[in-house]
């Protein structure tokens, strides 16, 4: 989890690299910037090498919020202290060269405006080098214009250290490490906290508040708040063999025979916008589509209304209902198969204490359920417990739900990221908290519970090209706000450099800054944390099955 850990912070920073030239500032390798699950979190440790308030960058607190916020930013104060502090740019950032003597930056925070620089700007910025201290800059600076807009040097050098431009750091060394090896998630954890309100552990009823009452609308969601991979190939991809993510696992499950013979109900929980469902039925012929049942839930309204409309265009007989996984709103043994695509992390976790679980007595009514499965399942939980843990109870109680409404025979496949080993980690995203899943403690309670189960890494099971080079994520987000500049769409998803091309026509020749990763590589997006669990119910009737050679085919039942 290490890899994504790092990414999910740098990619929420579009940040300005070490070669500058354009012409004599350029920008290349940037980290790209994430607002999902997916590629959206952080793994929460407390800074120990950055002062928790350190010297530029105040952490924002206030109410909870979807996005972080303008109105609470205060411009700092350039005292005496702050002027004899240094200056880093951040590393790795994209720009958009709007005129001959007009660049554009994209500012951490989305409800700020676009930064636009002139050249006095520019020098500004690729001065800040470490070197230079803030005194020296507003001395150089600070009272020429550097903008069309009018700002002064002075106007940007007190505010482009606060969490919301996230453009540079002031201190008397970097967060840590040399400049190869800083560590600016330290930095960046800063604001994260500040984003989301507390640190660590956010509470039980943290998330279903959230899924139900807080998100009010769907356009945008899975582009700014938690980008999902399902999201991110949603249209057809090269890095997919030119598919889509829901028509290659549609291949995938019928390739494992679960269309033979067909479900004839299939749910689908947190369905987000209904793309899976409508690359599903995409991928299977008229006649296999034929007599199933499509069934929705989801806590998020907004959601359903999505899901039910993409699924009617494409032919399916769906229906569904604002809906809990962890309390399904089904009879028992009434469906063949139950599609669960990253929603594991967003279910109810407890912060349990060794005293609890040792002396099997909860503090609370939701603790002593947890207590008592663990009990129930009697998970290794080893000798190393710490004093206080995460435990997953929620996707422990949908485990227990998917037992009781499948069939007998019935299958489910679940996808999320999640870890193996050690306990889980909040990850921060704008506006909540999602924690790992602990995909050994939920194995166990599959087959604890029955189920025969499969378990791979989403790379390995969907058989993605490793080499194909796709663009960071970060740099994505800041070509759809230079987009929305110009009145131009652009969508959040994963481009490679044929594709991007393609998208942003004589645009792409503009823009400094864009850098591809290998899919297969953790700094892109960390696949290989993201796991597939297959599920199935013993007690099905005997499946035919076959083997083919020279053109026959020889069946058996098993």
């Amino acid at each position: 989890m290490q890899a994504i850990i790092a990414e999910r912070w740098l990619l929420q920073v579009r940040f300005l690299c070490d070669a500058c030239r354009l012409p004599t500032f350029g920008l290349v390798n940037p980290v790209p910037r994430l607002h999902s699950r997916g590629f959206g979190g952080i793994k929460y440790v407390p800074p120990r090498s950055v002062p928790r308030n350190g010297p530029g960058l105040p952490v924002v607190r206030g109410e909870k919020l979807m996005k972080p916020t303008v109105a609470i930013q205060k411009p700092l104060e350039l005292t005496d202290d702050l002027l004899k502090l240094r200056a880093w740019r951040m590393p790795d950032m994209v720009a958009y060269q709007h005129t001959p003597d007009e660049w554009w930056l994209t500012p951490l925070d989305d409800h700020l405006p676009l930064l636009r620089l002139n050249r006095f700007g520019l020098e500004l910025l690729t001065s800040m080098d470490g070197k230079t201290t803030v005194a020296a800059l507003q001395q150089k600076y600070g009272k020429w214009v550097c903008g069309p807009d009018g700002q002064t040097g002075r106007w940007h050098l007190e505010r482009w250290s606060l969490p919301g431009y996230s453009l540079c750091y002031f201190g008397t060394e970097p967060p840590a490490g040399d400049r190869h090896e800083a560590k600016w998630d330290l930095l960046l954890q800063q604001i994260r906290e500040g984003w989301s309100g507390q640190e660590g552990f956010e509470g039980e009823e943290h998330l279903s508040e959230f899924h139900l009452h807080e998100i009010t609308k769907r356009d945008g969601h899975f582009d700014q708040i938690e980008t999902t991979v399902s999201h991110l190939f949603r249209e057809p991809s090269e890095a997919l063999q030119g598919l889509t993510y829901g028509r290659i696992l549609a291949k995938h499950l019928r390739r494992l025979g679960w269309w033979t013979p067909k479900p004839r109900s299939i749910v689908e929980v947190g369905g987000g916008l209904g793309y899976l469902a409508r690359e599903l039925a995409g991928e299977l012929s008229p006649s296999e589509r034929l007599g199933v049942r499509y069934i929705f839930l989801d806590m998020t309204r907004p959601f359903l209304e999505s899901q039910f409309a993409l699924a009617r265009e494409v032919g399916w007989h769906a229906s569904g209902a604002q809906a809990n996984a962890e309390r399904l709103p089904l009879r028992d043994a009434s469906i063949d198969l139950v599609i669960d695509n990253e929603n594991l992390a967003d279910m109810t976790p407890v912060k349990l204490t060794r005293q609890e679980v040792q002396s099997d007595k909860g503090d609370t009514a939701l603790h002593q359920e947890a207590v008592e499965w663990i009990r129930r399942l009697r998970l290794p939980l080893g000798a190393d417990m710490p004093e206080e843990f995460i435990f997953n109870l929620g996707p422990i109680l949908f485990m227990a739900e998917l037992w009781r409404v499948l069939k007998p025979g019935g299958r489910a496949i679940l996808i999320e990221f999640g870890i193996e080993t050690g306990w889980p980690a909040p990850v921060k995203l704008p506006g909540h908290t999602e924690y790992e899943v602990q995909y050994t403690h939920l194995r166990h309670a599959a087959r604890w519970l029955g189920f025969q189960e499969q378990y791979f890494a989403l790379p390995q099971f969907l058989v993605i090209k490793p080499d194909t080079r796709v663009l960071c994520t970060g740099a994505a987000y800041a070509i759809q706000r230079f987009c929305e500049a110009q009145g131009k769409p652009f969508a959040i998803r994963a481009y490679t450099e044929r594709e991007l091309s393609k998208t942003l026509g004589d645009m792409l020749p503009k823009l400094v800054g864009c850098h591809y990763h290998e899919i297969s590589d953790p700094a892109w997006f960390g696949l290989w944390d993201f796991k597939v669990l297959l599920l199935e119910k013993p007690g099905g009737a005997p499946r035919p099955s076959f083997s083919e050679t020279k053109g026959f085919r020889w069946y058996s039942q098993r």
